[in-house]
């Protein structure tokens, strides 16, 4: 491949300066983007537009992986004199923070040591912010709600869950400042799963969580300042907490004299302007903040010679915009991005990673000249699972050093609250420390010391070529029979998945970039102003139905229907059933075996729910449908599609066209919005032979909303019938809007093929 004189090693050749300039609606024309790109990096940060603050740290450090950092960090606190500040999208009171011997009789555990330190030091406070998370998480996190809450066990532990942000955003910043003097910004939360050490061996007897069980590698990067940067760090703290909890947290009354600097942490620059970026979605009174985003955009437009990403994500449109811009390019930066190979669990690889192949396909169509690699840590002996690459890093031209929370994703860019810290180097010397630091980071994924990997760039330098030329030798070189190394970068050659790439929802849903408003939902949901009639009369239909429901609760209550059908006596008739051993048993097996014979599931779903209540009443419905589905599917595959057809008498034309999407997708839209009874749709699907895993997952994501809105509505049902107070009317309207929620949301994928 020839090399443009642009894209070649030539860093250490002279930098284009000139002066700032930029509009203020971050719009800018061409002449000001051509002439933004001749000045490279110079004069990169505006704040206002692309950051928040620009403050100076008389050190900066770069933390690499968990045993630096939460060694790090924890020395920090050891040192504390008044405050300690923690932010976090999550967080675990039982971390260890150190795995091996320490220097001190202090506790590992992260809360164990905190309140050592506030029983040591009676003028320390610390306060903790952590997310209010959803619910999709709980699984994930430590269960304050059981027991005592490790962070409400001493008086001087502040504890705040924050929830000031729209619908579906999270708090997703990771900070950590100590008494206004040092800050730590970057990718790492104190929470399990993170800690690893720069080898990333695929077994590592240290790398469990706080249940004792083994986790993959895990890959992260923290920066730390000092000085004013660290302060600005430390207000923009105290706005959250303010923000959260609407109380201002005084200052200290004394100045602390004691530098918390951890010792061992070098300093990796000194006297640096950092600048403060953050993303803030609108919320009450806050505007809307989008200096990541702007930020990105600038260096990307900006860099001359070489774009280095870590990053665990790949979906932002007006990054991937961005860098298709320059890569198309006759002359530009390489762009070299190393990621995780999968990004997550099941879920995720079917979302994120299908968006981020969608990204991928874009950005090598745009590469017109050879400019893009795209890379993963590939560690041997891992089989099915991955080092996670979570780092959120920007290295530019080597001038440019970023590291913070926000992913290469459009949650990141104006939803979730994220903040990002930069430095520009603007001396030889400052420019060789980022250098390094990158050599370094790739030596690790690359098993090789980052003397070699300067080395290897150098003798390509001196013979034209550039980064990625540099780069592929070293993977030659690492591949050898000889070498044997337990970890190497592989290229990501993510294909989009057809059936996925068809059935994922929009993307403004999965990942979107600003709050989900009813226009959103309208337009993606409901698929436009020309489904919005035949969604009026489904939701017209199902609101009549949940009124006649009521209204027969009601006269049930307060009329003489009551004496004619007491529903008490009906319940009393099945007490034996419900309150027995054998009753969820040998209802599940009526259950099956009503709805194989076509008895109207909701129906079914609905007096089990009346029969057992609402928790054993969904789990018998959920079992029941489960088995009667496995069933159906069964006596279809037996039958065959032509003897199913006749046997429910043709008109499935349109149930054949959704199910000619096999996967999982497909049979979570049919079971939340049916396109046919639930016997049929069993029966179909295993004449088509669709994928059973398919069917069976698909068929438990998409029937347990239903069932539990079916519970709720029921138990509030009964409720009403018998006491009729404030509670029942709650859990009917509850119920009931769950369903209709639902019957909205799916109409999005019946808009589509309408």
């Amino acid at each position: 491949m020839e090399t443009d004189s642009t894209s070649a090693l030539a860093l250490d050749d002279g930098w284009a300066t000139g002066d700032r300039s930029g509009d203020s609606d971050g719009r800018r024309q061409q002449a000001q983007v051509v002439a933004s790109e001749r000045r490279g990096l110079d004069g990169l940060f505006e704040p206002g537009r692309n950051c928040w603050r620009v403050a100076r740290a008389e050190r900066v450090g770069v933390l690499v992986d968990g045993e630096e950092y939460y060694g790090a960090v924890r020395r920090s606190m050891t040192k504390a004199g008044r405050r300690i500040y923690i932010a976090g999208w999550d967080l675990h009171s039982q971390l260890e923070l150190v795995r091996g011997p320490t220097h001190d009789d202090l506790p590992t555990q992260l809360a164990d040591l905190l309140i050592a330190l506030l029983e040591r030091n009676p003028e320390l406070d610390v306060y903790v912010l952590l997310w209010d998370f959803a619910s999709i998480y709980a699984l994930e996190r430590e269960p304050l709600f059981l027991g005592d809450n490790p962070w409400e066990s001493h008086p001087r532990l502040h504890f705040c869950k924050d929830d000031k942000h729209p619908l579906t955003a999270s708090q997703h910043q990771k900070l950590v400042a100590i008494d206004g003097a040092i800050a730590y910004c970057g990718g790492f939360d104190l929470s399990k799963w993170r800690w690893d050490s720069n080898d990333h061996a695929a077994q590592d007897d240290r790398r469990i969580d706080t249940d004792g069980e083994p986790y993959p590698p895990f890959h992260d990067l923290q920066m730390l300042v000092d000085g004013e940067a660290a302060a600005a760090v430390n207000d923009m703290l105290l706005d959250r907490w303010y923000w959260a909890t609407g109380i201002r947290i005084a200052p200290p009354k004394e100045a602390i004299q004691e530098d918390a600097w951890p010792d061992g942490v070098p300093a990796l620059l000194r006297d640096q302007e950092v600048a403060i970026a953050r993303t803030l979605s609108a919320f009450e009174e806050r505007p809307e903040v989008r200096e990541i985003e702007r930020l990105y955009l600038d260096s990307i437009a900006r860099a001359q010679h070489l774009i280095y990403f870590e990053n665990q994500y790949l979906t932002s449109r007006s990054v991937g915009d961005a860098l298709c811009a320059s890569l198309e390019r006759e002359q530009g930066p390489e762009i070299i991005i190393v990621l995780p190979q999968r990004t997550g669990a099941w879920l995720e690889q079917h979302t994120m990673d299908t968006l981020r192949a969608r990204m991928l396909e874009r950005l090598r169509e745009a590469d017109e000249h050879g400019r893009l690699r795209v890379y993963y840590p590939d560690v041997v002996g891992l089989e099915e699972e991955c080092l996670m690459v979570h780092a959120k890093l920007t290295i530019a031209d080597d001038k440019l050093l970023r590291i913070g929370s926000s992913n290469l994703s459009n949650r990141s860019m104006g939803l979730d609250s994220e903040c990002d810290a930069s430095v520009l180097g603007e001396t030889d010397e400052a420019i060789a420390a980022i250098r390094g630091l990158r050599h370094r980071l790739l030596g690790i994924f690359l098993a090789a010391d980052a003397e070699r990997v300067g080395q290897v760039e150098a003798e390509a330098r001196e013979r034209g070529e550039g980064f990625i030329q540099a780069l592929e030798t070293l993977r030659e070189e690492r591949a050898a029979a000889d070498a044997q190394p337990h970890i190497r970068l592989g290229l990501l050659d993510d294909e989009i998945d057809p059936e996925w790439d068809r059935q994922l929802p929009d993307e403004r849903i999965v990942d979107p970039d600003r709050p989900i408003d009813t226009d959103l939902v309208t337009d993606v949901v409901v698929g436009g102003e020309e489904h919005v009639p035949h969604v009026r009369w489904r939701l017209i239909l199902g609101v009549g139905l949940i009124v006649l429901f009521v209204g027969l609760a009601a006269a049930w209550r307060w009329t003489a229907l009551g004496e004619w059908l007491d529903p008490s006596s009906l319940a009393s008739a099945l007490k034996g059933l419900s309150g027995s051993v054998w009753g969820p048993p040998v209802a599940v097996l009526g259950f099956v075996a009503a709805a194989v014979a076509a008895v109207p599931v909701t129906l079914l779903i609905l007096a089990t729910a009346i029969v057992f209540g609402p928790f054993m009443g969904a789990t018998v419905a959920l079992t029941g449908s489960l088995l009667s589905a496995l069933a159906g599917y069964g006596i279809g595959g037996y039958l065959g599609r032509s003897a199913v057809e006749r046997m429910v008498s043709g008109g499935l034309e349109r149930l054949r066209k959704r199910l000619r999407r096999y996967g999982v997708v497909t049979v979570v839209t049919v079971r939340v919005v049916p396109v046919a009874p639930f016997a049929v749709i069993n029966l179909f699907a295993g004449a088509s032979h669709l994928r059973l895993r398919d069917f069976m997952i698909g068929t438990a994501i998409g029937m347990a909303p239903a069932i539990l809105a079916t519970s709720v509505f029921a138990e509030g049902l009964m409720s009403l019938i018998s006491k009729a107070d404030l509670r029942a009317v709650a859990l009917v309207l509850v119920g009931a809007l769950a369903v209709v929620g639902l019957a909205w949301y799916g109409r999005r994928m019946l808009a589509a093929d309408d």
